[in-house]
């Protein structure tokens, strides 16, 4: 009787294990999960960081067919709007027709030096050919309001060592474990919004558009309902083209983005060798070095605009030229190529002082010649 029961058990365990394997496979390797949904074109800034970790997970995980050459983008908001794929597709086509390129900007708005960290840990789902971290010195700097890892590492994070960071706790520590070893688990909270969006489908937001004729479609797009105000404080400022008349321009239509960049200038933790900032960037600059691609450390367009910000008002004068010298080091130890793309840009081509215009900036041109000249040899 005791040996039926042990057997009735364990086919019952194996039988649970089949559909938990079937299941999994159901969810996470098909449209059910990665097929488009509603809510990833929020506009609604409170879910626009899930949305867009949500579409960095799909173009990891999604099955597709693979091109000869994959591209993956790395960072934040700053090389998220100035580099989509449309903007990239449209120069490649036009300097590189022949060249067969599959291009995945990866970026997430918010993303810290952490979030990335965690994010490249995926990247051997994806396998790409080129990887191309775009990073300011800004990312390095922790505020004691604003953690260096944020809600995509705690989506995304997987792995059976403890990162640079250890966890909170045990708790934590098999949360990670868990997503590790099964993609359901790994992918619960995405599966739970793509499930709700089937069955109770939101208003489609408007996907970002792929091209921008004038700076008005640009502000009408991001600040709708507003483009014709923004767009004469901008047409102020290029008449008479000073740091106030461009902070007189950003009152008007970004006056949150003037007190948020204000305060981190004011609490402000710059890093120092050992801090938690370089322990990240170690680790992620050290992890990318270790894969089968080759990497390219980008040190994004800084506006020129800050130069005259003399009493450190939206910047910390001297920082950037320190946080470079930081991140070179960081990336000469693992052999990794840096290209300094602080001064590649004019004041008219930022939108504010850390983001470029999407399309209209022109970032496309010369991002385009550097992809081409890693991968088209």
């Amino acid at each position: 009787m005791m040996a039926r029961n042990v057997a009735g058990a364990a086919i019952t365990w194996g039988l649970a294990a089949v559909f938990l394997v079937l299941i999994t496979a159901v969810i996470t390797r098909t449209p059910l999960l990665w097929a488009p949904t509603t809510f990833e074109h929020t506009s609604d800034m409170t879910r626009i960081v899930f949305a867009q970790t949500y579409q960095a997970a799909r173009r990891i995980y999604a099955p597709a067919t693979a091109p000869p050459i994959r591209v993956a983008l790395l960072g934040n908001s700053r090389i998220w709007l100035p580099a989509q794929e449309a903007y990239l597709r449209r120069e490649l086509d036009r300097v590189a027709p022949d060249l067969d390129v599959r291009l995945d900007n990866l970026a997430i708005f918010g993303a810290r030096v952490g979030d990335v960290e965690v994010l490249s840990r995926h990247l051997a789902h994806l396998d790409p050919t080129l990887v191309i971290l775009a990073l300011g010195g800004t990312d390095l700097v922790s505020r004691p309001a604003v953690p260096l890892h944020n809600l995509p590492a705690r989506l995304l994070r997987i792995g059976w060592e403890d990162g640079p960071i250890a966890p909170s706790g045990a708790g934590e520590r098999v949360d990670r474990w868990a997503r590790t070893a099964w993609r359901l688990y790994r992918f619960r909270e995405f599966a739970r919004a793509a499930i709700d969006d089937r069955v109770w489908p939101q208003e489609p937001a408007r996907p970002f558009p792929e091209r921008f004729e004038t700076t008005q479609d640009l502000f009408e797009h991001m600040r709708g309902g507003r483009g014709a105000e923004i767009e004469g404080a901008y047409r102020a400022w290029r008449a008479d083209p000073t740091m106030e008349r461009f902070v007189d321009y950003l009152k008007v239509g970004s006056g949150g983005y003037l007190e948020l960049i204000q305060g981190h200038v004011r609490e402000g933790m710059k890093p120092t060798p050992g801090s938690p900032a370089v322990r990240m960037l170690d680790a992620l600059l050290g992890r990318l070095s270790r894969g089968p691609w080759r990497t390219i450390v980008l040190l994004m367009p800084e506006n020129p605009l800050l130069e005259a910000d003399r009493d450190g008002l939206y910047h910390s004068p001297g920082f950037s030229d320190e946080a470079a010298a930081t991140i070179r080091e960081a990336a000469d130890r693992y052999g990794l190529a840096v290209i300094d793309a602080r001064r590649w840009m004019p004041a008219e081509a930022f939108i504010d002082f850390d983001h470029l215009m999407p399309d209209l900036s022109g970032f496309q041109v010369p991002l385009v010649r550097e992809i081409v000249n890693a991968v088209g040899s």
